[in-house]
């Protein structure tokens, strides 16, 4: 991003801090893709160097310098401009264990290629010692050159859930289901009894 640029959203900055955009609609397509990559460029950057949790508050993981600039360069690029900003999360792990159609399956460094639907379900992910644990809303993933690539509809860590809204969410889609009537009402409320247990699990499953 130029100089010229930081100067133009300048004034934008403050007012997204808390979820807002003013006058983003009047902003030319050019832009709007500077501002939707410079978002993405923050996100990115809040995993790699840790002094970006101030302004992120995400906690920052090192990787090797090689990767940080592969990923600085896709995003400049603009290679990831189909990626929704809220699934854009890269860094480096250890395992992950994921929720697919067929049942979990644990990815380890040199796992053979494949590709596989995701499922409702959890999803955790090693880093060293610590396990992050996130609940994913169903969607996609790849697996290939030791590296995995999830495109889900939905995701939250299990540390950002409030338990209380959770558990409240939970108890409303199982009384959605008992009064369900008909195929297509009880198929909903099915999904979204999944959905709020999902949640739930993934509270529960922090450690």
């Amino acid at each position: 991003m130029k100089k010229k640029d930081i100067q133009k959203f300048k004034p934008l900055y403050p007012i997204r801090r808390f979820g807002f955009i003013l006058g983003l609609d009047e902003l030319s397509e050019e832009d709007h893709l500077t501002v939707a990559r410079a978002r993405k460029i923050e996100r990115f950057l809040s995993q790699p160097f840790f002094v970006a949790e101030v302004f992120t508050g995400s906690p920052g993981k090192y990787v090797g310098l090689a990767e940080t600039i592969r990923g600085f360069k896709l995003i400049l690029s603009g290679e990831l401009d189909g990626l929704p900003e809220q699934a854009f999360y890269l860094v480096e792990v250890k395992e992950i264990i994921l929720s697919t159609n067929s049942g979990q399956i644990g990815v380890l460094p040199n796992h053979a290629p494949i590709a596989t639907a995701v499922d409702i379900g959890i999803l955790r992910i090693r880093l060293n010692d610590q396990w992050l644990t996130m609940a994913l809303m169903g969607g996609f993933a790849r697996i290939g050159n030791n590296e995995i690539t999830i495109l889900v509809n939905d995701a939250e860590k299990g540390s950002d859930i409030d338990p209380q809204e959770a558990q409240q969410a939970l108890e409303i889609a199982e009384a959605n289901l008992r009064k369900a009537e008909g195929k297509r009402q009880t198929i909903e409320a099915n999904l979204a009894l999944r959905r709020a247990r999902t949640r739930v699990e993934a509270i529960n499953a922090i450690s």
